[in-house]
């Protein structure tokens, strides 16, 4: 679960002054305090994120620090173990899929938790592109149980074109989850040799759903007989 910011957010493309890099979004950790990253790789994210590297894109601008990269935190997704294994077998396709544990300095309410699951899917290989992103999505929820599924343009740092995905539930459409592909800035520099189609929700609220609760903290209360009364999913 521990991670250096420069793999949990730089290697995604995700500025350093972005707001979800707050001291008040993430858990960074005293101990460790900082984890330490080869120098070439850092220099390969700075000069992305200042100008766009190689890529054709013109970067964020600004400064980047070293400093920042290399702080120890609590993993704020799981696509920060995704994209070290991709970056490790750059030139496999392959398939992923995750349902792990990831940590967000949220305050504890009735949709939010600090500590929570998320869901991934991750496809790499040559010829991976929209239309079969979208085409998995939706087998993908009506498996879940959800067949009617829709997408609408969104924005997420690390991919290009952004999806949100939407499902009819009670007569009403409801977002539960986000989609893209890996933007040139975050799969160029460490040698990604195909397209990488990515997708997330959080599995919390796939349950909420399929119980039919409206506080999140249901689903981890000790009340046995609660629990006993609930279905298998």
């Amino acid at each position: 679960y521990v991670q250096s910011a420069g793999w949990n957010m730089d290697a995604l493309f995700i500025p350093q002054d972005h707001p979800a890099r707050e001291m008040q979004d993430t858990f960074y950790l005293d101990n460790p305090k900082s984890l330490e990253l080869p120098e070439d790789l850092m220099e390969t994210w700075s000069a992305i994120h200042r100008s766009g590297g190689d890529t054709g894109s013109l970067g964020w601008g600004g400064n980047f620090s070293n400093e920042v990269s290399q702080k120890g935190l609590l993993r704020t997704h799981t696509t920060v173990n995704t994209i070290q294994h991709l970056a490790a077998n750059p030139t496999d396709p392959c398939r992923m899929f995750t349902v792990d544990r990831v940590f967000r300095k949220e305050a504890i309410d009735r949709t939010h938790l600090p500590e929570f699951h998320q869901i991934e899917g991750i496809i790499m290989e040559e010829g991976a592109n929209l239309q079969m992103l979208v085409t998995t999505l939706k087998t993908f929820y009506a498996k879940m149980g959800y067949p009617e599924v829709r997408v609408r343009p969104a924005y997420f740092p690390y991919t290009e074109p952004s999806l949100e995905i939407e499902v009819k539930w009670r007569g009403k459409w409801l977002e539960l989850g986000g989609a893209g592909i890996f933007r040139p800035e975050v799969t160029e520099p460490l040698g990604i040799q195909h397209p990488v189609l990515a997708w997330g929700m959080g599995l919390e609220r796939l349950a909420m759903l399929v119980l039919g609760l409206d506080d999140i903290r249901q689903l981890y209360i000790s009340d046995l007989e609660w629990l006993r009364n609930q279905p298998i999913i």
